[in-house]
This record gives structure tokens, C-alpha cells and sequence, in this order.
């Protein structure tokens, strides 16, 4: 009797993972800020550093903070090569595609899709 009640229950555990696997969380790499290593890009591919990396001169770089507590901070290019910061949202897609939705009301979402993610390197299609 105990078998036949255990069958439906590991069938039932065994669909549930596999639909949270296709959500899963990249590694907690992912929640730092990251700046944009331009120089280091390739075709189709942006190159992320974490800010505390040892860029090269630039007029200024873009970037981003993902925290674990869903919020996303832009760091755009402002006037004079000044940083201009934009607050949003962020949640899983799907596996390794990250939703943004920015504040405002003229802001559209967006999505970022993680090609490779390691402590130090965050490669995003371009």
C-alpha cells in the first residue's frame, strides 16, 4: 500500500524540479555591480567586469548592480561622463535570462540573457 502512494508522490516531486529547474538562479556571482569592459567585447557578446576591476581609461562606462533583493541599477553614461543611476526591478525569465523592468512610466522592460557568469566575467548577448 505504501509503495503504491509513493509512485504518484515521487512522479509529483520529480515534475515539480523540473519546472524549477527552467527559473533556476544563476550563481551568486551574478549579485554585484558590473561594469561594462567594452574593450573585451565580441561579435554578438558584451563583456562585463566587476567594478572594482582594473579598467583601462575611458570616457565613462556603463554598467549595473543586481541585488539578491530583486533590485536592478542601471549606471548609464550621463552628462560630462558622469554616472547616471536608474532603479528597477529584476526576476528570472527563464533559465539564465533575466527580466528588467525599470521604474517610470515611459520605461519599457527589458531582458538580459547570461552567455557566461564567473566571479570576475559576465558575458551578455549583445
Amino acid at each position: 500500500m505504501a509503495s503504491r502512494m509513493l509512485l504518484p508522490l515521487l512522479l509529483l516531486l520529480v515534475t515539480a524540479a523540473a519546472c524549477n529547474s527552467s527559473k533556476k538562479m544563476p550563481s551568486a556571482d551574478i549579485y554585484q555591480h558590473w561594469t561594462h569592459a567594452h574593450e573585451q567585447d565580441e561579435p554578438g557578446v558584451r563583456v562585463f567586469r566587476p567594478a572594482s576591476f582594473a579598467f583601462p581609461p575611458s570616457r565613462g562606462r556603463e554598467g549595473f548592480e543586481i541585488q539578491k533583493d530583486g533590485v536592478f541599477i542601471r549606471h548609464a553614461i550621463g552628462a560630462n561622463d558622469v554616472p547616471a543611476k536608474m532603479a528597477g526591478k529584476w526576476k528570472m525569465k527563464k533559465r539564465n535570462t533575466i527580466q528588467v523592468t525599470p521604474e517610470g512610466p515611459s520605461a519599457k522592460p527589458y531582458t538580459i540573457e547570461i552567455l557566461e557568469l564567473k566571479n570576475d566575467l559576465l558575458k551578455i548577448k549583445n
